[in-house]
């Protein structure tokens, strides 16, 4: 034989080597699938996957609907709560002072009811002014015949029900520039026109009673 056409004879063989591994792959795993029964229109699309919605994102109608639910701490000297699945970016960021307050509410020297009416006041105001991050000071309670903060944790408690949970994203003890651990920040809520906010709502407090 020709040493061209051996040449050409050996590239036919690696060719048809080749073709008869791609069918023995394409067999093996063709012999896995199951033929469909059904044919023509008869063939139910294969259902596509859904994407859930990322965690930071809040249903309209669940704050509408005051369903949402609050993620809180609280110690001595520090107190948070956010909505939860709240982006932990703005959550930093309202902790490490990043958002400075437009208006801020001072309740030394309130009992209980006074600053709950304040608060009210107070909250209803900046929620219809458009206002986002806010300074509501309750003290450290060192003037309290028991020492305790009894303002700073009622304040945690009103936050996360009605009326203010529907206009509250967040809130957190201040930086000390802003009053410290006698001082709590407040993210509010974009203002919209639609829905109501039930500001004659009262919170589940014995001592409003």
């Amino acid at each position: 034989m020709e040493p061209e056409a051996a040449g050409e004879a050996t590239q036919q063989q690696a060719t048809a080597n080749a073709d008869d591994a791609d069918a023995l792959a394409f067999l093996r795993v063709m012999g896995e699938v199951c033929p469909l029964q059904a044919r023509g229109r008869e063939v139910s699309p294969e259902p596509q996957p859904t994407t859930p919605p990322p965690r930071g994102e809040l249903s309209l109608q669940d704050f509408m609907d005051g369903k949402l639910e609050f993620a809180l701490s609280f110690t001595d000297e520090y107190l948070e709560g956010h909505v939860v699945g709240l982006d932990q970016m703005i959550m930093n960021k309202l902790r490490a002072g990043g958002l400075s307050p437009e208006a801020h509410l001072d309740l030394h020297g309130l009992n209980a009811v006074q600053a709950f009416e304040a608060l009210r006041g107070f909250m209803r105001g900046c929620w219809y002014k458009g206002l986002r991050t806010v300074l509501v000071v309750p003290g450290r309670g060192r003037n309290s015949p028991d020492g305790m903060g009894v303002l700073r944790e009622k304040l945690q408690s009103w936050l996360t029900q009605d009326p203010f949970k529907r206009v509250v994203l967040a809130f957190c003890t201040a930086q000390s520039h802003d009053g410290g651990p006698g001082s709590v920040y407040v993210l509010l809520r974009k203002y919209r026109k639609k829905g109501r906010i039930y500001w004659e709502r009262m919170p589940a407090d014995a001592d409003l009673y």
